[in-house]
């Protein structure tokens, strides 16, 4: 079946985009609510300019998309690694090099002289169709970007806990046992309707900027709207999960999740300092992990970072690529 290259904005592709999403299993950084949320704060600076590139079948229906941010002779995919632990296009299966060739394509006719394509997920075969910039006269580079620790936890509790080293396993459950012994004053619940998520945004918010200094530095007023038009866009569509955890009535500590391919996407948390001592930080991601195992889950994500508690709590490392694309003017 012969593809068409289509071009245009969120209005114009963003339905059909986001039901390419949910039939590709994308990450939820890959989607136009993440996008739109994205750009509508940071994206429309300095001269940046959008351009989405879509192939299109023969029936209308979109199989690829690549989200790119153009700054005069320089492009990126659209996004920020610092908000977006993964980047890049989205294609059905089978597709991938098609819409390789419509953005080296794109950007020969623009005049592109540099590319940086940040946040390659990992297993993905995106670094690899990107190879044939070469026979375009592109240099190549694949590196390796950060780290997104992640654990299996198909199974029971007791076989996640049995999976970790023994002395993580007697630091995760000297965590819950301070829980345990308010005997039932402690409840952990997980938000998903736009209504309520929308209700506990600005405490989330709060408890971010409490918790650690460098969060509090880096929710800045824009940042916040960026969170605030995020988790109602993703909410609606049902790609987000914001875990509370109380203790006799008041919240202590927020985990904001997203849910992707049966696995749960541990995006920012934050904790009431007044309960530092029941280590309410680190107990509510235990919570998390516990609820994923019991909803079936296959696994889950800590997502950018080496902290050491990811490791502590199973994680194994899983690497995001940087590809960049030059020109050899010399």
């Amino acid at each position: 079946m012969s593809l068409t290259v289509v071009r245009g904005d969120f209005t114009e592709l963003g339905e059909r985009w986001a039901e390419l999403c949910r039939n590709s299993e994308a990450m939820p950084f890959s989607t136009p609510q993440f996008g739109e949320a994205w750009w509508s704060v940071f994206g429309d600076t300095g001269g940046s300019e959008l351009q989405l590139i879509g192939l299109e079948n023969g029936t209308g229906e979109l199989v690829g998309l690549a989200p790119l941010k153009r700054c005069g002779t320089h492009w990126s995919f659209a996004g920020d690694h610092e908000v977006s632990d993964y980047l890049g296009p989205v294609a059905r299966t089978g597709q991938e090099s098609t819409l390789v060739s419509a953005v080296l394509h794109q950007l020969d006719e623009a005049g592109a002289k540099t590319a940086e394509f940040r946040g390659l997920e990992p297993g993905s075969d995106w670094a690899e169709a990107f190879s044939v910039a070469t026979q375009r006269g592109w240099n190549v580079e694949v590196a390796d970007e950060a780290v997104c620790p992640t654990i299996g936890i198909e199974g029971s509790w007791d076989n996640y806990l049995a999976s970790l080293r023994s002395r993580d396993r007697r630091e995760v459950r000297r965590k819950l046992r301070p829980l345990r012994q308010l005997h039932g004053a402690v409840t952990f619940e997980a938000v998903e309707s736009p209504s309520e998520v929308a209700s506990r945004m600005p405490q989330f918010m709060e408890m971010m900027a409490e918790s650690r200094g460098d969060k509090a530095d880096f929710l800045t007023d824009e940042m916040r709207t960026f969170f605030e038009r995020l988790s109602a866009s993703l909410s609606e569509v049902g790609w987000l999960r914001l875990y509370v955890m109380s203790v006799s009535g008041e919240a202590a500590a927020m985990v904001l999740c997203f849910v992707a391919r049966n696995q749960l996407l541990l995006y920012n948390s934050g904790y009431a300092p007044k309960f530092r001592d029941l280590s309410a930080g680190l107990a509510s991601k235990v919570l998390c992990i516990r609820d994923a195992v019991e909803r079936g889950m296959t696994s889950v994500n800590f997502l950018r970072g080496d902290e050491p508690y990811k490791y502590e709590l199973g994680g194994k490392d899983a690497v995001v690529k940087l590809l960049r694309l030059n020109r050899d003017i010399s």
